[in-house]
């Protein structure tokens, strides 16, 4: 999973024969075919707490169809808090879909974040962003801690966090982040943000330049956070650093069209007069 489509799921085979269809607004199933499975919902959730060792991922498919209808949302959790990590896996991936109707399961989702699997984790963070709501700021720094993952997919899975979050999502998460671990790098992105309130260009470049591999890719995270026009320059600045995981991230999103799809980029813009 070291670059954004392995992350994603979407592999070149994947772009193929893949169910899922990623935007900025979030992940749509789109099947390719009409599921021919016909187990019910419930049998399909018992098929997913035990799943086999060859488990293609089609049963999760089929039965993010039935969550929600035949089967209740509530019945996800029995997935997050599985024994069996493939089931846990499943859990986190079809928590991706959902929204804050299942904000009674972050804190499952949070505790995901410390699981063996990289891309549980990963699919932990991008659930934390899409379900959470006011008040689980714990939860929110608990992703954003994400951006010290010792997994490069998993760190690009926080730099998204970053780039998509609400903005009082965004807030939280950065203050709940430096009261938990003062004097690191998660302090040091407050107080840079702190000083540069006003000063956005100022504030990009301060954490792009930064001693911290951390801040950097906060700072990257914020270079393409989806604005109504996106500058530029911002993300130039990204592609030019000297930290090489930078640099190839912030191409990734370029070339991946990861940086906000409804934006206007500045360059496109007529000439002022």
């Amino acid at each position: 999973m070291t670059d954004l489509f392995e992350a994603m799921r979407l592999s070149a085979e994947d772009r193929e024969t893949a169910h899922l269809f990623f935007s900025e607004a979030g992940k749509i199933l789109v099947p390719l075919r009409k599921s021919t499975n016909a187990m019910t919902g419930q049998e399909m959730l018992e098929g997913l707490l035990s799943p086999p060792d060859d488990d293609d991922g089609t049963l999760a498919n089929d039965f993010l169809g039935e969550l929600g209808k035949t089967v209740p949302l509530e019945s996800l959790r029995r997935l997050l808090t599985s024994a069996n990590p493939r089931t846990r896996a499943t859990g986190a991936f079809l928590a991706t879909f959902q929204n804050q109707n299942i904000s009674s399961m972050v804190g499952e989702l949070a505790a995901l974040l410390a699981d063996d699997n990289p891309r549980t984790r990963f699919d932990a963070v991008e659930s934390i962003l899409r379900c959470s709501t006011r008040g689980q700021n714990d939860y929110l720094a608990q992703a954003l801690f994400a951006l010290d993952d010792e997994h490069p997919g998993v760190r690009m899975g926080a730099v998204q966090f970053v780039r998509f979050a609400k903005d009082w999502q965004l807030k939280f998460a950065r203050q709940r982040a430096a009261s938990l671990r003062p004097q690191t790098p998660f302090s040091a992105i407050a107080d840079i943000t702190g000083q540069r309130r006003d000063d956005a260009s100022g504030m990009i470049r301060a954490m792009l330049d930064h001693a911290e591999p951390v801040v950097r890719r906060y700072g990257l995270g914020l270079a393409g956070r989806a604005r109504l026009v996106v500058v530029d320059a911002y993300v130039e600045w990204a592609k030019a650093s000297a930290d090489p995981e930078i640099s190839k991230l912030a191409a990734d999103c370029i070339e991946h069209n990861t940086i906000s799809q409804h934006a206007i980029w500045q360059s496109s813009l007529p000439a002022p007069l």
